[in-house]
Formats: C-alpha cells, sequence, structure tokens
C-alpha cells in the first residue's frame, strides 16, 4: 500500500516534459525490437527505416532524441546525427553500433553525436542512455556540437639522458 509519502517522492530520472524519441535502423527487427523495449517508457516513440523520415519528423513534429543505426545504405549514422544537428540543434543523437571502435563512430562522437550504444545493447544501459539525455534536455543542457579532441602530440625524444626535474 502507497502511504502519501510514497506518492511525493519522484521516480527516478522521471521526465517532466514531453518527449518524442525517434528510432532510425534499416533493420525492421532491430525497429521492433528497440519498439517493444521502450513501449513502457514515459515519451512517444516513433520508427522508420528511411532516414528522410526521420529528418522530416525532427522539422515539422519537434524530437528530442534520435536513436540511429550506424551502418545503413546511403548514409553513415554519424552523417545522419551532423544533418540531425544541422536541423535540431536541441536534438540529442545516439549511435546504435556493432562497431564502436571505428574511426567514424569515434569521429562523430566528438562532433555531433551525444551517446553511444553497442549492438548487443544491453536494454537497461539503452533505457538509462536516453532517459539521462532527455533530463539534460529538460534541466537546459542542450546537446550540441563539441570540439573534436585535440590530437594527441607526441612527445620528443629526452636526448640529453637527464630525468625530468622535479618540483623545487
Amino acid at each position: 500500500m502507497k502511504t502519501s509519502v510514497d506518492r511525493d517522492v519522484p521516480e527516478p530520472l522521471a521526465l517532466a516534459g514531453k518527449h518524442t524519441v525517434v528510432l532510425v535502423d534499416d533493420d525492421p527487427a532491430v525497429l521492433d525490437s528497440l519498439r517493444r523495449l521502450l513501449r513502457g517508457e514515459p515519451y512517444e516513440v516513433r520508427a522508420t527505416t528511411n532516414p528522410e523520415v526521420a529528418l522530416a519528423w525532427i522539422v515539422w513534429d519537434g524530437v528530442s532524441l534520435v536513436l540511429l543505426d550506424h551502418r545503413m545504405p546511403g548514409i553513415a549514422g554519424t552523417e545522419l546525427a551532423g544533418r540531425v544537428r544541422d536541423l535540431s540543434p536541441r536534438t540529442a543523437c545516439v549511435l546504435l553500433t556493432a562497431y564502436p571502435g571505428n574511426a567514424l563512430v569515434r569521429e562523430g562522437l566528438a562532433r555531433d553525436v551525444d551517446g553511444l550504444i553497442s549492438k548487443p545493447w544491453n536494454d537497461d544501459a539503452l533505457r538509462l542512455t536516453i532517459r539521462h539525455l532527455l533530463r539534460d534536455l529538460e534541466s537546459g543542457t542542450p546537446p550540441g556540437p563539441r570540439e573534436a579532441p585535440p590530437t594527441p602530440q607526441r612527445r620528443p625524444p629526452d636526448r640529453g639522458g637527464a630525468a625530468p626535474s622535479g618540483s623545487s
């Protein structure tokens, strides 16, 4: 039995606003699986195999988050994330990939992708990633293009043979 105190405690990672999450994958079976997984979540879920349809939804209907496949015919997920960011800077992008070490994926994470989920995914981690990003949007922390991390500079070899000096 719930007491009045229990009803006043917000659900962890509860969402205050209305959100739409768009799923984009060229594999209908993956979309069906994601739809089933997210069925009980407190946001509207739309799914499409066509990236152009997803872009139209973003422009015309307002979308909070896009979960997109990395490898689709005709467009890479990182490229689609860049187009999403250009059309709607406040829309978060999460990349779903079986190739998390790929250089294009790392580049996308540095610029236009807010989260990365590996295939096969962990159901709880995927739901939590989406909730965290939606909560960030609600708190006024919009996603946005990030600068690529600096390329590590190779330290020149120490030719003098002396050890670095310590602090005085």
